[in-house]
């Protein structure tokens, strides 16, 4: 069974998949939800099923807020 795109919800084979953790995109939805950029695999960093570059992910605190154990509004 081929695995959904978070982005946008379409199956993803494993001809077009890039990869951040468990879960699968396709190669066009693999970008940034901040700034937009395009990443590798292994440059993503994921909060909340989104994906972000690393300098997007630093700006918005997520690291910071997850290193301190401080709930998201998803959590809490």
């Amino acid at each position: 069974m081929s695995a959904k795109c978070p982005k946008c919800g379409k199956t993803v084979y494993a001809a077009e998949e890039m990869s951040a953790g468990p879960m699968k995109w396709h190669k066009t939805c693999f970008k940034c939800e901040a700034c937009g950029t395009r990443l590798a695999t292994g440059k993503a960093s994921r909060h909340e099923d989104k994906l972000y570059c690393q300098q997007c992910y630093l700006k918005g605190m997520y690291a910071t807020k997850e290193l301190l154990g401080t709930p998201t509004a998803a959590q809490g």
